[in-house]
């Protein structure tokens, strides 16, 4: 049986980052992917007539040199989101137009979330992304949910169901969910939370041609064979000393060293010889991953430009809190993307399709006129019905888990190393955090090699 020196278990952007820097560096890799498709959370569907959607990642921010760093090499063109016109502000069923980041509403609520956004992003500024739990106060804002925090902050109902909009649409979860210094974390992760929750130089600036998948499918056409799909690791075997056996549900492999790069509750899937230790594996268990559905309207036409509307949406109170313009860089046609996140997503999962399509429809006819009503196609997905992702976009960190297991988030157990979008420093929760971690995994794969054949000389 053949050894690797490295077998990567996924094959998102971060297995693939992972796999393609293990492949430049020479190294004999093998990347095992459970689904029948590549891309992990990003997840880009083709249709015959040439159109395409997003189901999974599909923004590019300003400040993500990685992902650009490969557009570029693989000559995948971006482009950026349409931002020209007017927002829509909806609440109470009835629609506002705005114009910057300021909605219209109360002078007091304004100043309400303003103080509060200005409080968290300077909390956020003093936490360690390397190692939160060294963050001065850690145990106390571990210890605080998210929710709590806002219960003391806010004064205004108004600016507390703005700030929650924010909070549930970054981690598809309710605010009640999170901790507080994982919130702060990814924050700052992520530059700021105006960033985190804006389209103009901000996260959501970008999209990308061919969709979010269109860069992954590069390089998993460089890796060729090295990628093997509908492979679902069961068992890593670490008895042996100098190897690690992975087990599939059909065969087995033999590699030095095993990156895994999945989400989280999905490593709890698998079982290990020797078992994980118990600190891993609770920590693990305090990762829920968030909920969130997309949905896609299509029109022959992006008919709100004409309306001097940009195709936004932000709403505290409609089944989808943000909307927004996903059409082609060419306006060949028009798409909005609304996002229905948190415990939202988890009623909308119990409706209809009929149902889920009056609600969409009514909240859009609302904002965008009569026309918003008579798409010419609607379709939903949500990766809480996926196998192998059970969840989007990302999984939260549960209260006290930071400063009590936090250090085990990346820490290499044996010849185990870890990647994926929550391992990251920098933007967690995003294609260009998915490859920092696969990018950082290899590299501790190759320092370990290292060090072997320099302890072995």
């Amino acid at each position: 049986m053949a050894t690797y020196d490295c077998i990567v278990v996924g094959a998102g952007y971060a297995g693939l980052s992972a796999a393609k820097k293990l492949k430049e560096a020479g190294k004999d890799v093998l990347v095992l992917e459970a689904r029948a498709r590549i891309g992990g959370r990003v997840y880009t569907k083709h249709f015959p007539d040439g159109t395409y959607e997003d189901y999974g990642g599909s923004f590019l921010g300003a400040q993500q040199p990685r992902m650009h760093a490969l557009a570029k090499e693989f000559d995948v063109r971006t482009f950026n989101t349409p931002t020209k016109g007017k927002t829509i502000f909806y609440q109470g069923g009835s629609a506002r137009r705005y114009t910057g980041l300021i909605p219209p509403v109360a002078l007091w609520a304004l100043i309400d979330i303003g103080l509060a956004m200005r409080k968290f992003e300077s909390l956020a500024n003093k936490v360690d992304l390397k190692q939160p739990w060294e963050t001065p106060e850690a145990e106390k804002l571990d210890n605080t949910t998210i929710e709590e925090w806002m219960r003391h902050q806010f004064w205004t109902s108004t600016g507390k169901r703005l700030f929650r909009v924010a909070i549930e649409s970054i981690f598809g979860a309710a605010a009640s969910q999170v901790s507080l210094l994982h919130g702060l974390w990814y924050t700052k992760a992520g530059g700021s939370l105006t960033v985190l929750s804006s389209v103009d130089q901000g996260a959501q600036q970008q999209l990308i041609r061919g969709g979010g998948q269109a860069i992954a499918n590069k390089i998993h056409a460089l890796l060729g064979d090295a990628v093997r799909q509908k492979e679902p690791v069961t068992m890593v075997d670490q008895s042996s000393l100098d190897h690690v056996i992975v087990h599939t549900e059909t065969t087995s492999y033999t590699a030095r060293h095993i990156i895994l790069a999945i989400p989280p509750p999905l490593v709890l899937k698998m079982r290990f010889v020797p078992p994980l230790p118990a600190q891993k594996t609770q920590l693990l268990q305090h990762m829920p991953m968030g909920a969130t559905w997309k949905v896609f309207a299509r029109y022959d036409e992006p008919f709100w430009h004409a309306d001097s509307l940009r195709g936004e949406c932000v709403s505290p109170d409609g089944i989808s809190k943000w909307v927004v313009d996903a059409s082609p860089e060419d306006r060949s046609r028009g798409t909005l993307m609304a996002f229905v996140v948190g415990p939202d997503a988890y009623r909308f999962a119990n409706m209809s399709e009929k149902k889920k399509t009056e609600k969409i429809l009514s909240q859009l006819k609302a904002c965008y006129g009569d026309k918003a009503a008579k798409p010419v196609k609607v379709s939903f997905h949500s990766m809480i019905n996926e196998e192998w992702s059970t969840g989007c976009p990302v999984t939260g960190m549960a209260p006290g888990m930071w400063t009590t297991l936090g250090e085990w988030l990346r820490k290499p157990v044996d010849r185990v190393h870890w990647a994926g979008t929550e391992t990251a420093t920098a933007w967690s929760g995003y294609m260009e955090g998915a490859v920092q971690s696969g990018q950082r995994a290899a590299e501790e794969v190759l320092t370990a090699a290292v060090s072997s054949v320099t302890s072995q000389s």
